[in-house]
């Protein structure tokens, strides 16, 4: 499987020293020119994670054209969730795309493209038995400024079999 990713799961799993988890799973991750950029302008005490797996297991590649109905569905987007998106589209088949963008998730799902985000993420590894406790762990980034609904950390509650 193929796997494709804007910034938002990139930044959020090394607040918890989960962004290995990651290559772990997929052994390589995908992003678009402009989600390198966000990420190269990430600092503070997570920065040394996220420069490593730039240098080890995610690699930039260039989305290349996307047709009509990929184009109107990410018009509305901001640019590193529209490139991610392109990149994932123009791959099509078995292809996931990480993104946790509400509006991007929308967009992805409308065009048929496999999609999961940080807590997505977070619940898979503790499917496999890599992680205990996916709901304290998403407390982590929530409170350093990364945002995920009550509502979605309800459903990881219940899916995860976590009741705090």
């Amino acid at each position: 499987m193929k796997v494709t990713s804007n910034a938002g799961p990139v930044i959020a799993l090394p607040k918890i020293s989960c962004l290995s988890v990651l290559k772990t799973m997929f052994s390589e991750i995908l992003i678009p020119p402009v989600v390198y950029r966000e990420l190269l302008g990430k600092s503070g005490t997570k920065w040394e994670e996220i420069e490593s797996a730039l240098n080890d297991f995610v690699r930039v590649m260039e989305p290349n054209h996307s047709d009509n109905a990929t184009e109107l569905a990410i018009a509305n987007l901001e640019e590193g969730e529209r490139q991610a998106i392109k990149l994932a589209s123009y791959m099509r088949e078995n292809v996931l795309l990480l993104i946790d963008d509400k509006a991007g998730r929308e967009a992805a799902s409308r065009l048929n493209i496999s999609i999961t985000g940080t807590i997505g993420i977070l619940l898979m590894a503790k499917e496999k038995g890599w992680l205990a406790d996916v709901i304290k762990l998403s407390d982590k980034p929530r409170n350093s400024g990364y945002w995920f609904s009550d509502e979605l950390i309800e459903i990881a509650k219940k899916l995860a079999n976590e009741d705090l």
